[in-house]
């Protein structure tokens, strides 16, 4: 379904016909990325917020431009890559839109257990439990001379 907006309306007072199609849709399963602003170009030079505690290394990044199938993450050792790329064709236009994110992740991360998921609101979690301590005590036995 697509939605059209009067270019003539500001948010505030805006017409009856914005009001229906508003009211029409709250609460339907849409997809994140109908709501998104794609007209927007500005993506951050950072990777997103990252969680680096005791027990899990985790990344969030807002991806609601972009469809699923539009993503890929790969790990190539500890290098862990996100990238996104979309193509639009129209008769007269041709736009592409693409970002690469790369993070090394560190010793302790568990790269075997990395696994994704992907919100309602287009924010892609990718997150991996912390290596467990496999460092232990030796002790030390007496033995008598033989």
């Amino acid at each position: 379904m697509l939605l059209l907006r009067s270019p003539f309306s500001s948010g505030r007072g805006a017409c009856d016909f914005d009001n229906f199609f508003d009211e029409m849709t709250r609460g339907s399963l849409l997809p994140y990325w109908r709501d998104a602003d794609h007209n927007s170009f500005n993506f951050s030079d950072t990777i997103g917020e990252i969680i680096n505690d005791e027990s899990k290394y985790a990344i969030q990044l807002d991806v609601s431009h972009f469809k699923p199938e539009d993503l890929k993450i790969e790990l190539n050792g500890r290098e862990l890559k996100v990238e996104g790329s979309q193509e639009t064709r129209t008769e007269h236009s041709y736009s592409k839109r693409s970002f690469s994110k790369m993070v090394l992740l560190p010793e302790d991360v568990d790269v075997a257990a990395l696994k994704s998921a992907i919100s309602n609101e287009g924010k892609l979690q990718i997150e991996a439990p912390k290596s467990s301590n496999n460092s232990r005590v030796i002790p030390i036995n007496r033995v008598t001379n033989h």
